[in-house]
């Protein structure tokens, strides 16, 4: 791998490390793989807890897979997290590392690769795969395989197991962080219910906290601007305080709207 791409990497990571992710970007991530590798498409894996598997592949609508759609449709619509053959090897061999397709655990997969997944990856010129395990998902994690026609070099390996690692460790920051969000917005939920305040009233502090005015907001809800006072009142009352500023200090306080 070129010094440009490892560059290039560093500074897309960067930029997803800015973003407050609630879930892994794995379209963007894709797509990025297959510019990297100088792939010709890539697939993601990602098996759920009822045993179904979920597979995407970019780029589907490109010319490159025009002669063999049905090919890849077929595939896609017999696979399972039972019947996949990476997923098998996953499972079997307990080798979750990233990888060349062409070395996995032949006990494990079967015959499947050969017989059905071989012929259409020959045929769109990616025999050569390699395989990106990401966010563990113990024995059957969620992958991303990308295909094309050069062997991949041992530069490259190292650089994908690497990039495996990190696109894990992003993954669960991301659930982490959605994990905690929620828990935040349980919290604003239940102090909203403590103070007993309405879902318009929380709309009338909300944009009273953007500072917006009386007339502003009655436009934005389409209601009167004396039911907007009225609103008002019933907030102050219920918070316990005596004007706007108050209202909107009290709020922030209380979780009830963003500072």
């Amino acid at each position: 791998m070129r010094g440009r791409d490892e560059g290039d990497w560093l500074e897309f990571v960067a930029e997803l490390l800015r973003e407050p992710l609630t879930e892994l970007p794995v379209r963007r991530i894709a797509e990025k793989v297959k510019e990297i590798f100088d792939a010709c498409a890539v697939v993601e894996n990602a098996p759920d807890r009822s045993g179904a598997l979920h597979d995407e592949p970019w780029p589907m609508d490109a010319e490159l897979v025009d002669g063999d759609r049905d090919d890849v449709r077929e595939w896609r619509a017999s696979s399972s997290v039972a019947t996949h053959p990476i997923l098998r090897h996953h499972g079997g061999a307990g080798d979750v590392r990233t990888g060349r397709v062409a070395e996995l655990d032949r006990r494990h997969v079967g015959s499947r690769w050969e017989d059905g997944g071989a012929r259409p990856a020959r045929d769109l010129g990616g025999l050569e795969q390699l395989c990106i395990p990401i966010g563990g998902g113990g024995a059957r994690p969620r992958t991303l395989v990308a295909a094309r026609t050069t062997p991949f070099t041992a530069q490259e390996l190292r650089m994908a197991a690497l990039l495996g690692e990190l696109l894990t460790g992003l993954d669960q920051q991301a659930r982490a962080y959605s994990c905690a969000l929620r828990a935040v917005m349980a919290g604003v939920d239940r102090v909203a219910t403590s103070v007993e305040l309405t879902p318009r009233e929380r709309g009338v502090i909300t944009l009273l906290a953007e500072g917006r005015t009386a007339g502003a907001i009655a436009r934005r809800l389409g209601i009167a601007e004396r039911t907007v006072h009225k609103h008002l009142e019933r907030c102050y009352s219920k918070l316990g305080v005596a004007d706007r500023l108050s209202a909107v200090l009290a709020a922030q306080r209380l979780g009830l709207v963003s500072g």
